[in-house]
């Protein structure tokens, strides 16, 4: 709708007059019947005039009614007989001097078809399927018909009168078909009696199939079988694709097309290319279509798999051609067959050497996160029986060494993973065995360490008697992985671990042969690796090694406090003149926490530390060592001499701290210090649990330390440690934070 001149506009109806030359019509105002909510009488009434015009162009020229061939009466022109230069638009415009409003209808004037009795532009139509019913009405004569007065109408087909079988039942206005059959189609033709003249008006009845309920049928390549089409290379070739499609529809067209492999033909190469649909017959609505796929020449590239694909609203069936190449030779075949061999001899031996690098790699770069979204807090839980110093060898010292330390440290520090360690992590929060089980389903995988003294003291019962445990053991709810470090088969309840290896539902068995396993590019870490969650990680570098609280100027200072949990259990210790092979031995031995002991919670779960015994070498002296840093230190002493006392490492501030802020956070550390063993001694008093200790423990001694070499860690050497640290510990400066 549009406003030109002060005159609403509502451009053209929708309606549209169809004529045949000679004969009568009525055009009458759209306004009064879809645009205003009143007729011509009431508008006359209102004292609107209502003016016919014509469109020349984009001109309106005003209508000139001569009364005998054109006429006005009321809201419409009547046309006595349509002639082709009547073809075009009519405005009707309603107004006064305040009041405008004009709507545009187009009448259509046909010549009839040579020798027909309608013209094929101006037909109706109509479709009915096969032995349905159908009724065709005569169509726009409504203006035609006298009241009161039977109209007289003549049916014809094809322009001829026919005798209609007797199920067709004719009437004025329709024509009823009960059952649909094939020769029902063609157009039919109302003629009435208007005065002089006739009006007539012509349908067309398309017959069609029944809607199809079937997916189209490939007819070539025939379906469910390959067909082999042997073609020599260099010569032309048409891969034709024949199909029958059901009626579905004259909006529905048929999708055909070629593919190779996944591939579409525009995706391959220029030679190759797909021909347009091609329709063999059509019957009903039903179609058999041809598409062809050329070849300009084949190319040894050429042959494959090439699958013809039909379908439709129902679904889809496929068939499938294979090229081969034609004549192939023996002695090329032979020759083909033994480098096929070949290659796969070889791809099978690298297979077996490097089976582990290879699956390694894949997962690495294509593998997905185990972790993800499996509510699991660990990698692994370690198992392991320490050793008894009385029997403690060579060989038991490496695998001790290898559980405590190489283990943890090569998998957290260079693989990335999270392992649970009872000594490091363990927070008592109700039973020993109840905590072991609900640290175990927050683990992945579980990594027995099998060594003669965790087989002799029958280390895995605790997976037999608690009953979550043997569960997840059974069911294979939790993968598990054994890490043989000697020959066992001599060894007491060796029967009983083959029991228990029989009793797991998902195990892996990896054998430690000493200490050679331990680098890193031998097959006993790939193995390791294998085994263990597949995760995305970054590796971390040797020089990243501090804890979170060491990234910042205070770092766990200010959670240290509030976060502190003191454990008093005791522990065997080696004598302090005891060293072999120039080593200093520090060795801790790990016992089942006495849970009855006051503790207070680490918050959050965060500062899980590990204090561990291995074997170092006291680093070069180049030059004598500058005066330790000062800590503020607290010791008590209990019967036997012993000593307990409480540090922070001075590596939270090395690197960290500018030297004209070191004073005044030297203080506030020494403050926390002292808080530090002040809470200490009260707990350890009140809980009536602050054991005697025997020897005395030396202070952690400081290393070299230079204020004017910047920003480098203090190196701390731990010496005969005899107690647990299994609170706070500082894996970088080696330190116990109690």
């Amino acid at each position: 709708m549009a406003t030109v001149d002060g005159c609403i506009d509502w451009s053209v109806d929708l309606k549209q007059y169809h004529v045949l030359a000679g004969e009568p019509v009525r055009v009458k105002c759209a306004l009064f019947y879809s645009y205003i909510r009143t007729n011509y009488t009431m508008a006359t009434n209102a004292k609107l005039r209502l003016i016919w015009y014509k469109n020349k162009g984009d001109a309106e020229e005003p209508i000139i009614f001569s009364g005998h061939r054109l006429s006005k009466e009321d809201d419409s022109i009547w046309f006595r007989s349509a002639e082709m230069e009547d073809n075009g638009y009519y405005t009707c415009v309603l107004r006064n001097s305040t009041y405008c409003m004009k709507v545009s209808m187009s009448m259509t004037v046909e010549e009839s078809d040579e020798g027909k009795c309608f013209s094929s532009k101006i037909r109706h139509l109509e479709k009915a399927e096969i032995t349905h019913s159908k009724m065709i009405m005569c169509p726009d004569i409504e203006d035609y018909m006298a009241p009161y007065k039977q109209p007289q109408m003549t049916w014809y087909k094809e322009c001829e009168r026919v005798e209609w079988r007797s199920s067709i039942m004719v009437n004025t206005t329709h024509l009823w078909i009960p059952e649909v059959e094939e020769g029902d189609g063609g157009n039919y033709t109302c003629e009435l009696q208007y005065g002089s003249r006739v009006v007539r008006r012509t349908t067309q009845l398309k017959v069609t199939a029944l809607q199809t309920t079937q997916p189209p049928k490939v007819l070539f390549p025939p379906e469910r079988q390959d067909t082999v089409i042997e073609i020599t290379p260099g010569m032309p070739l048409s891969l034709d694709c024949k199909a029958f499609f059901g009626y579905s529809g004259e909006n529905r067209r048929p999708i055909i097309y070629w593919m190779k492999g996944e591939k579409f033909v525009e995706e391959l190469a220029g030679h190759i290319k797909e021909s347009e649909v091609r329709i063999l017959r059509e019957h009903l609505g039903e179609k058999e279509v041809q598409l062809s796929l050329t070849f300009d020449a084949v190319e040894e590239t050429d042959l494959a798999n090439y699958t013809c694909y039909v379908e439709n609203h129902i679904g889809r069936r496929s068939g499938s051609a294979i090229l081969q190449k034609k004549d192939m030779y023996r002695l090329e075949l032979a020759g083909g067959l033994g480098v096929i061999l070949l290659l796969l001899g070889i791809l099978t031996a690298l297979y077996k050497c490097y089976n582990l690098e290879i699956m390694l790699c894949y997962r690495r770069h294509f593998g997905s996160d185990e972790t993800e979204d499996d509510n699991k807090e660990y990698d692994a839980y370690l198992s392991y029986t320490k050793v008894d110093l009385d029997s403690l060898g060579r060989s038991s010292s490496d695998e001790e060494t290898l559980a405590l330390e190489i283990l943890p440290d090569v998998l957290e520090k260079h693989y990335g993973y999270k392992l649970f360690l009872p000594d490091r992590d363990l927070i008592p929060s109700s039973t020993y065995i109840e905590d072991l089980a609900r640290s175990v389903e927050q683990s992945r995988r579980l990594i027995i360490v099998l060594t003669p003294e965790f087989v002799a003291k029958r280390g895995w019962s605790i997976f037999q008697i608690e009953t979550r445990l043997h569960s997840m053991l059974v069911t294979g709810e939790i993968k598990v992985i054994m890490i043989e470090c000697a020959d066992l088969k001599n060894v007491i309840n060796y029967q009983e671990v083959e029991a228990l290896k029989h009793t797991i539902k998902v195990l892996s068995i990896i054998k430690w042969r000493g200490p050679k396993s331990n680098e890193l590019s031998s097959k006993f870490w790939k193995q390791v690796v294998y085994e263990m969650p597949a995760k995305r990680r970054e590796t971390l570098s040797r020089r990243q090694v501090m804890d979170s609280g060491e990234q910042g100027l205070f770092g766990d200072l200010q959670t240290t406090v509030s976060t502190i949990a003191m454990t008093t259990t005791s522990a065997s210790l080696v004598p302090p003149n005891d060293s072999r092979h120039g080593h200093h031995q520090v060795s801790l031995a790990t016992e089942i926490p006495d849970y009855n002991q006051m503790t207070l919670p680490l918050g959050g779960g965060q500062m899980r530390h590990f204090c561990r015994s291995y074997e170092f070498q006291l680093p070069p002296q180049p030059s004598p060592p500058l005066p330790p840093p000062p800590t503020m230190q607290f010791s008590t002493l209990g019967p036997g001499g012993r000593h307990v006392y409480c540090n922070i490492p001075m590596t939270l501030l090395n690197g960290q701290v500018g030297r004209k802020d070191s004073v005044v956070l030297l203080f506030i550390v020494s403050c926390i210090q002292l808080l530090q063993c002040l809470l200490f001694c009260c707990l350890c008093a009140c809980s009536r649990e602050f054991k005697l200790i025997k020897n005395e423990t030396t202070l952690f001694s400081p290393g070299v330390q230079s204020s004017s070499l910047g920003n480098k860690r203090s190196v701390w050497i731990t010496k005969n440690v005899e107690r647990k640290c299994s609170l706070l510990y500082d894996s970088t400066s080696n330190v116990c934070l109690f």
